[in-house]
């Protein structure tokens, strides 16, 4: 998602554009990142370049960490990053003190947005995304998603593969109730 800044560069401190976006694509080839945003863009000009400030949302796919099903997860970025320019607006010449991680205004004038989402998106994603609160799963031994239909497994036989480490778990507790920390 491109902007020209040109004509907002030249302007004073403090002047702004507001935009509206609507299903509009956003890539980032070497990340292999492709999505769609839709919401508001708001542009301010700084002494060092644009503060952007945006509303979007999106929709990455997801896949749920219980049955292992793909599916669609609504979110809404809030945006707020400056975007720097690599030269003096007046004279040209470089301007110092600028991070390698600062997002740049390019030497046309253009500000592009989509490395920001990506970031933002990649943020907001949950660690233990869910196709709904009350996904079943997949049956530890058949591995049957259980949405679907349940299956004939006995829940013994998974107690029965942690038992090992159940045996483990006791002798950790009553060593720390001995008060010896020892493993």
């Amino acid at each position: 998602m491109i902007f020209n800044v040109s004509t907002l560069l030249e302007e004073p401190i403090g002047g702004a554009r507001a935009f509206e976006v609507t299903d509009e694509q956003v890539r980032v080839p070497d990340e292999g990142y492709e999505t769609r945003v839709s919401g508001t863009v708001e542009l301010v000009r700084t002494p060092r370049g644009v503060v952007v400030r945006a509303q979007l949302a999106v929709r990455p796919r997801l896949q749920c960490g219980r049955c292992l099903a793909e599916f669609e997860q609504a979110l809404t970025l809030d945006v707020y990053e400056e975007f720097v320019t690599d030269r003096d607006l007046i004279t040209g010449e470089p301007v110092e003190g600028i991070s390698p991680d600062d997002f740049r205004v390019d030497d046309y004038r253009h500000l592009d947005l989509s490395e920001a989402v990506r970031q933002y998106e990649q943020a907001a994603l949950p660690l233990r995304p869910l196709c709904r609160d009350e996904c079943a799963g997949l049956c530890p031994t058949c591995g049957r998603d259980l949405n679907e239909r349940a299956c004939g497994c006995s829940r013994d036989e998974v107690k029965h593969r942690w038992s090992g480490l159940a045996g483990l778990a006791e002798q950790l507790r009553s060593e720390e109730s001995d008060g010896r920390t020892e493993a």
